[in-house]
């Protein structure tokens, strides 16, 4: 069960697994980082729905596979107009309308392999807020993590403003992380 509450504070128009909730809908842009239900909580609802048809400028940003999965399903299958694929592992400039002044800004997001479950994905967003990693459910390898290129700059690792770190088993009463 995914504790995250859908918002970070450096990118509030930004909302990442967690489609309901007033604040969730104030979003401009939505970001899926894989399909277990617990991070998809609203995703199928009638107002999420509405809320993407009155406005077609927002969209759903997943993986390429995550994609195929919910398009694969009648459940989800409303999201098409809405659903944009990126790659993994390469740097894709998202546009973030501002309805204060009705500009346009500009988030860097680059989805990194998160080891999880076919098609997940960890997200860095990169802008004038500061670099922020959201890792949604990951399970890497010791190390894997120091060898993903798209975490640093040159020979140094990028700066990390605020770690959002998925927090399914940080729970005492958890006694057993299962294994792969």
């Amino acid at each position: 069960m995914s504790t995250f509450c859908g918002l970070t504070k450096e990118y509030p128009q930004v909302a990442l697994d967690l489609f309901s909730g007033k604040d969730v809908l104030r979003a401009r842009t939505y970001l899926l980082s894989h399909v277990h239900t617990d991070h998809m909580v609203g995703l199928h609802s009638d107002v999420f729905a509405r809320h993407l048809k009155k406005h077609p400028e927002y969209k759903l940003y997943c993986s390429e596979v995550t994609r195929e999965f919910l398009l694969t399903s009648n459940k989800y299958c409303h999201l098409r107009n809405s659903l944009v694929a990126l790659p993994i592992q390469q740097a894709c400039d998202v546009n973030i309308l501002n309805d204060v002044n009705s500009e346009q800004q500009q988030l860097q997001v680059t989805l990194l392999p998160a080891g999880h479950y076919p098609g997940s994905a960890m997200f860095l967003l990169e802008g004038h807020a500061g670099n922020v990693l959201y890792t949604g459910d990951f399970r890497l390898k010791n190390g894997a993590a120091a060898k993903i290129e798209m975490l640093h700059a040159g020979d140094v690792v990028k700066p990390i403003r605020s770690l959002y770190i998925d927090t399914t088993f940080f729970d005492p009463k958890i006694m057993y992380i299962p294994d792969r």
